[in-house]
């Protein structure tokens, strides 16, 4: 989940000034006799934290695979390969996996070992059902860890985890002695603590780079950790630097002020392609934005919204291919499953899980059919009903919380929604929603409960592995990873059992049979799914877009040219 429209310009100066980092020899560079030179990176994601308990913007995720080990990784091909484990076997029964680790320092000196790994793990446990329920999800089925010696991990599991691989691709390493005296009463320090915060620059980092200088608006330097165990940057450093204006940062790629735009605003794509000192890639993408519904079948208020057959409805009144034209430029397409076309090479994707076509003359007619009459001014009227959770009849009008910093102009999706409903007697109501933390405490309130909200418009970028995303909308993942309040015991079910299956085919029929429900369900529309467009100058090469923070060879393997 990732939480702007018009913004504020940014300047960008002194990058390297800022970095602190002095051009080195590039000796150590394969192939290459260049100068190493500051790799500097355009965003307008911003990183919020470096914190693993706490972030959720989308590229704090980038943030802490450049930062943390990981035991493995995404690797180029969408596969899982190395990472600080060089290899890795499970037993017959899946119960039990050794993980044997490559050496390493984190970049403070300390001895990077597997103790620090048993501790990480030991720790999220621990306090599983507090402050690291946020990262949980990923550590399902673990039941403990232990060090044999410095550079061999065993993690054992109560019972067997298809997506054992891909979860712990997903799960950060902490460094030990630095984490320990972070935990606080009851393990509330963890979420308290901000590695990125002056004082505690630069980062103990373990993987291939420190954080010297940290600005969320602004830019944040990163420099190579000398102790790293795997593939050095083949540049001098990172700076990474967040735009509130997506037009001066394309100006500076332009200039040559930037070598890497990780995501270029839909609308300036096309004319990007034109501009000298700017190659443009566009490809499948893995972001899915939707419009999520309060799910909560607890709440009192606008109760009708719970009804599947009225989304329904609501789907069929939404002209998805206006918001892929107007909106996207085009570089979108109508979607409607919870995951992304990344999971479509290893089959978790269900092909029958498709987008309804735009039709509101039958979404006038369900709606007829539900009960809910037109009034005079032309919405629609809720009658009234009983039972301990009834409510008064009412207008069918409902607010919807539109995040200020999305990576397209919410305000410009929420008029074609609003003027679509309209035309089947909904009113809807903007609710400016802030950035993503103030979406989220809004969408969520209060206090984590799914009580106020109607509804709300926001994306995710899905993971390769189904796992992850289908949890979003359980029970368990409330006020944690949960932007809908949905709960669902017999999908709560189906998600552990398929987060148990070992063998791909069993474990694949459930996954589509647990897509075709959040379909028909609705806890969200999904509306589109979005292209992929990265910039990146032609003095540069090595550039891995479509892998992002799933791989430190984001940001390690790009190179200059000369």
């Amino acid at each position: 989940m990732a939480p702007g429209s018009r913004r504020v310009p940014l300047v960008v100066v002194g990058l390297a000034v800022l970095l602190a980092l002095p051009a080195v020899a590039a000796g150590g560079f394969r192939g290459s006799k260049a100068e190493a030179k500051v790799l500097r990176v355009g965003t307008t994601y911003y990183i919020s934290s470096f914190n693993p308990f706490v972030g959720i913007e989308t590229n704090d995720s980038v943030a802490y695979s450049m930062v943390y080990p990981q035991l493995v990784q995404y690797v180029p091909g969408e596969k899982i390969g190395s990472d600080w484990a060089s290899s890795w076997k499970s037993s017959r029964g899946g119960l039990t996996w050794t993980f044997h680790l490559r050496k390493g320092k984190w970049s403070d000196g300390t001895p990077l070992t597997s103790a620090d790994a048993v501790w990480t793990i030991s720790t999220v446990l621990k306090y599983k059902s507090g402050p690291t329920a946020y990262v949980a999800s990923s550590y399902e089925g673990i039941k403990n860890a232990s060090a044999p010696d410095p550079q061999t991990l065993v993690i054992n599991y109560s019972h067997p985890i298809g997506p054992a691989l891909s979860n712990l691709s997903q799960t950060y390493i902490l460094p030990k002695h630095v984490w320990s005296a972070k935990l606080g009463k009851n393990g509330k320090g963890l979420q308290e603590f901000r590695p990125q915060e002056k004082d505690n620059l630069p980062i103990v980092a373990g993987g291939p780079y420190t954080v010297t200088q940290y600005e969320q608006k602004g830019t944040t330097a990163f420099k190579p950790n000398p102790n790293f165990y795997g593939p050095r940057s083949k540049s001098a450093g990172v700076a990474f630097t967040y735009y509130t204006n997506a037009t001066s940062m394309v100006v500076d790629m332009e200039r040559g002020k930037l070598d890497y735009i990780d995501s270029l605003p839909y609308g300036a794509a096309d004319a990007a392609k034109t501009k000298p000192g700017i190659k443009v890639n566009v490809g499948g993408g893995t972001e899915v934005t939707n419009l999520g519904f309060n799910s909560n079948p607890k709440k009192s208020k606008n109760r009708e919204l719970l009804s599947p057959r009225l989304k329904e409805a609501f789907e069929y009144a939404i002209p998805r291919q206006q918001i892929v034209d107007v909106v996207f430029s085009g570089h979108a397409k109508p979607w409607a499953n919870i995951l992304s076309p990344a999971s479509k090479g290893e089959g978790w994707l269900n092909p029958a899980v498709k987008p309804l076509p735009y039709n509101p003359a039958r979404a006038n007619r369900t709606l007829d059919a539900l009960g809910y009459k037109r009034g005079a001014d032309g919405l629609r009227v809720v009658p009234a009903t009983t039972g301990k959770l009834a409510q008064p009849a009412h207008v069918m009008r409902y607010s919807v919380i539109v995040p200020n910093d999305l990576d397209f102009n919410g305000d410009r999706q929420f008029d074609i929604l609003a003027t679509a409903f309209r035309k089947i007697g909904v009113k809807l109501n903007l609710v400016p929603g802030g950035d993503g933390a103030q979406a989220y405490e809004l969408i969520t309130a209060p206090g984590g409960k799914y009580l106020k909200a109607d509804m709300y418009t926001w994306y995710w970028h899905p993971y390769i592995d189904p796992s992850y995303n289908l949890s979003v909308v359980t029970k368990a993942e409330w006020y944690n990873n949960s932007d809908t309040g949905f709960d669902d015991p017999l999908y709560d079910r189906w998600w552990k059992k398929q987060a148990s299956l070992v063998n791909v085919k069993q474990r694949q029929a459930l996954v589509w049979k647990m897509e075709a429900y959040l379909a028909k369900e609705r806890p969200y529309i999904q509306l589109i799914v979005a292209d992929a467009i990265s910039a990146e100058s032609p003095k540069w090469t090595g550039f891995q877009p479509t892998l992002g923070g799933m791989c430190k060879c984001y940001f390690t393997s790009p190179h200059p040219l000369s």
